[in-house]
């Protein structure tokens, strides 16, 4: 509203066509959240419920991060997030650095290739997988995921997570608006998208 920014980082339960907001956190800043903001939602999500019910985690680009991909590998959390396609990976092996796309390349649109040898991803160990997908625009693109395990099991987890997006619609334009408010302090903001996070669970 005007020059205010309202910035949430949530962690939520993908159900079935969407994702059940659980645990979120109000950035008093533009941009996207950092490594340290991330792990103290997780941290606190294993607090409440316990690592042992976490099957895996899923999330976009902008979730990337040497501190952040060291602390998921140190706590042993399965997880599957996308990175940009020109990013360097190295070989562990012959220490050869390569960009990620360059593993993927061959891959028609529908195709999909995983790698059971591990690679060095900002100096973190992974596995790799990727697809050949169409974007919004339908134009051809690379969908390349670091994973902690499995990688034969990440493009078809990692499509779990464009149920988040459905939720952050119903929570925006297609439903409770929660944009058009004009709050401006944090407290009140926290509430009404607690409360909206609730009505969301009811009404689905």
């Amino acid at each position: 509203f005007g020059e205010f920014n309202i910035n949430i980082l949530m962690l939520g339960i993908t159900y079935k066509g969407i994702a059940f907001p659980l645990i979120f956190s109000l950035l008093p800043k533009r941009g996207n959240s950092n490594w340290e903001e991330r792990k103290k939602i997780m941290e606190r999500f294993i607090r409440l419920f316990g690592a042992d019910c976490i099957d895996c985690l899923v999330a976009d680009r902008e979730f990337i991060g040497k501190e952040w991909t060291g602390w998921l590998n140190s706590r042993r959390i399965r997880y599957y997030i996308r990175i940009r396609q020109n990013f360097w990976i190295v070989k562990p092996s012959t220490g050869e650095r390569i960009r990620a796309w360059w593993l993927f390349n061959d891959l028609k649109v529908g195709q999909e290739k995983f790698f059971h040898t591990l690679f060095l991803h900002k100096g973190e160990y992974v596995y790799l997988a990727g697809s050949r997908i169409k974007n919004s625009d339908g134009v051809p693109e690379l969908q390349i995921l670091i994973c902690f395990n499995r990688p034969e099991e990440a493009i078809l987890t990692y499509k779990k997570r464009w149920e988040i997006e459905t939720t952050f619609r119903a929570m925006k334009s297609s439903g409770f608006n929660i944009e058009d408010t004009h709050m401006r302090d944090m407290d009140r903001i926290a509430r009404l998208v607690a409360m909206v996070c609730m009505a969301l669970v009811w009404a689905y």
